[in-house]
């Protein structure tokens, strides 16, 4: 019997990352952890996450730098190239609309929470610190070489000669910093969020509740060695019990997990220009914001929408080689993966999965007519031939053969950051390859079955094979006022696969599904290719400018969402937004939308897109921010953002300390 195949599309609420976060930085920051040579600051990417002196207008702190790597004191940065400082057009620059801090002769913005031990800045909360770290470069991300920065810890005895009034407060974390000499940095927060359902549900309720614990430190022996580990203790408020065995346990009352983004050890310069590093971690590839065709090293996390970007951080080794002294000029690195994890789906997915209107994966125009009969007029005609659906996924064992692996080589040419790269692995999102339809209670018989169907069908999901070659590119453009501009395409050599799908046992041998030819030929299947050999291409294109103090705009074109797999099943898409500021930027209103373009639905079911505008909000005492935002999803059944695997319209609310 059809199956519903929602769960290959079940990913496509990533494309609401846009709502809640502004474009991440798209700098090659490397090994995070790990000294660098200094050499000449890169080309200035875009950066616009707001701090909250940005918010609050309260001066320039001293930003975040670059942890990524331990200090090589007595090697003092090279001077920056003048061009790459957004700010000498005299221009507003990205990085103060946006918060990346004070000038430091770099227009690198670094990633959050790679700020490095021995460094005393003013941990002013960042908008990926309040908001969920969204940038596609979490703490410990590594991606290709960074300079070096300087962490040199500011003595206790300039701070108390500081003018009374006017010494600063210092935090746990610049305590503890101060404390080991510089050695040892660290992070604490607290968020919690809670969505409500307020549309396309039966019932609108509070569908989720999350508290979430952060711990991160950064131990810096020496220059040579560093330790890094991440600890999440999260607690979800939602009770899930349904029965009275489940009041005994708190399994069902008090959903509790632990999640971890980093531990590993990084070692630089074992030889010259070579940097290892080994455990779990997070490696992020490409320069477009957020939809990265080449960024398939870690997986996916979508179950919480407004954090649709991140990813899961997983057991690997990295290697880094620079053989020039200026790192940005030339680099290459290599990563292999032995452990394959697959991406965390959202709730909907299951929905999607059962649902026998679902669009099917098939790849060839017969099989889809045939599926299109069955769906329109066969099934609504015979509701008992609709079956009860499981879905069963077969996970890659955990042998070296079926390990992941990649490489990537890069450079900066002029204002310009270009790279390659290979990756051999799997597609992280599970696609259907099997149905097999029982019968589970006699059509003729008199009495309701126990469950409401006669039919049941199991279907088993598989990750199939691929392997992608990606290129990329960054830049700024000085005379139209340091707009940047990115892009990047993969091509993706897939793994074919076929699917099958059993029709009802019926007498006669099946279901007739070609009614129009003329001739009973009842079918007891239904298969064809769901993936074809054929390579395919992703691809993703953007820019984004500041007009004035006030107004930030971004567009992207996309070419096949993250969840889109195999020729025949890539759509195209235009996301677009803008980021408003006011009252000395004590308050920032957020809007972003994305909308599919024609050819991607069928003919009779129209466009369709999804709406998220967002107030973000930080009180002047600092320490503490706020956001309220929501996702209104548009368009019929069998759109892309109208079907059902798509999940509710919701509300949210976001709340994150930090300390």
């Amino acid at each position: 019997m059809l199956p519903p195949v929602g769960v290959t599309i079940s990913c496509l609420q990533w494309a609401l990352w846009a709502v809640t976060h502004a474009p991440a930085a798209r700098d090659y920051q490397g090994p995070e952890g790990v000294p660098d040579k200094p050499g000449a600051a890169k080309t200035a990417k875009p950066n616009t996450d707001v701090s909250v002196d940005d918010v609050f207008g309260t001066g320039a702190a001293k930003p975040p730098p670059e942890a990524a790597k331990p200090a090589e004191a007595a090697k003092p940065p090279e001077a920056t190239k003048p061009a790459a400082k957004p700010g000498d057009s005299g221009a507003l620059s990205m990085d103060d609309v946006f918060g990346a801090g004070a000038d430091t002769g770099s227009s690198e913005a670094p990633a959050r929470g790679s700020e490095p031990a021995g460094t005393t800045t003013a941990r002013d909360l960042e908008m990926d610190d309040v908001f969920g770290g969204g940038s596609s470069q979490p703490a410990g991300a590594s991606t290709g070489p960074t300079t070096t920065v300087s962490t040199t810890a500011e003595p206790a005895s300039k701070q108390a000669d500081a003018p009374v009034g006017k010494q600063k407060l210092q935090s746990p974390s610049e305590q503890i910093l101060q404390k080991t000499g510089g050695k040892l940095h660290t992070r604490f927060r607290i968020i919690s969020s809670l969505h409500y359902d307020v549309d396309r549900v039966e019932t609108r309720k509070i569908s989720r509740n999350e508290n979430r614990f952060e711990f991160y430190f950064a131990y810096t022996p020496n220059k040579h060695v560093q330790v890094v580990g991440e600890v999440d203790p999260v607690l979800m408020g939602t009770n899930q019990s349904r029965e009275l065995d489940d009041l005994a346990s708190q399994v069902y009352i008090q959903r509790f997990h632990l999640e971890s983004r980093a531990a590993y050890v990084a070692l630089t310069d074992i030889a010259p220009g070579l940097d290892i590093k080994i455990g779990r971690q997070i490696v992020v590839w490409g320069t477009a914001d957020k939809f990265n065709p080449t960024n398939n090293i870690n997986a996916d996390d979508l179950e919480d929408r407004p954090l649709f970007t991140e990813p899961i951080a997983n057991q690997m080794a990295v290697i880094d080689y620079s053989p020039l002294r200026d790192r940005d000029k030339l680099y290459f690195q290599g990563v292999y993966i032995p452990l394959f994890f697959p991406a965390l789906l959202p709730p909907s997915a299951a929905a999607g999965l059962r649902d026998p209107y679902a669009e099917t994966p098939f790849a060839n125009d017969r099989e889809l007519a045939k599926i299109t009969y069955l769906q329109d007029d066969y099934l609504p005609k015979n509701p008992k031939l609709v079956p009860r659906v499981f879905g069963h996924v077969e996970m890659p064992e955990n042998k070296f053969s079926n390990g992941q692996f990649a490489f990537k080589m890069g450079s900066r040419l002029g204002e310009v950051d270009i790279s390659a790269s290979y990756y051999y692995g799997r597609h992280d999102i599970p696609l259907p390859v099997e149905a097999k339809t029982t019968q589970v209670h006699a059509l003729n018989d008199p009495t309701d079955p126990p469950d409401g169907y006669h039919f049941r069908s199991d279907v088993r999901l598989i990750y199939p094979k691929m392997q992608v070659i990606g290129l990329d590119f960054a830049t700024q453009v000085p005379f139209l006022g340091n707009m940047g501009l990115w892009g990047e395409a993969a091509l993706i050599i897939p793994e074919a696969r076929q699917f099958t799908i059993d029709l009802p046992p019926l007498p006669g041998g099946g279901v007739d599904v070609t009614p129009n030819d003329n001739m009973a030929n009842p079918e007891a299947f239904i298969s064809g290719p769901a993936i074809k050999k054929q390579p395919f291409i992703k691809a993703t294109a953007g820019f984004d400018y500041t007009f004035g103090k006030h107004v930030y705009v971004q567009a992207q074109y996309l070419r096949g969402m993250i969840n889109e797999f195999g020729a025949g099943h890539i759509g195209n898409y235009i996301l677009g937004g803008t980021d408003l500021i006011f009252f000395g930027r004590k308050l920032v209103f957020r809007a972003f939308g994305m909308v599919d373009l024609p050819g991607n639905n069928p003919k009779t079911k129209g466009p369709s897109g999804v709406i998220a505008p967002a107030l973000l909000f930080a009180p002047p005492w600092g320490y503490v921010n706020f956001e309220l935002g929501s996702f209104a999803l548009l368009g019929g059944d069998k759109t892309y953002f109208g079907q059902r695997a798509t999940g509710s319209s919701i509300v949210y609310f976001k709340m994150i300390g930090s300390f």
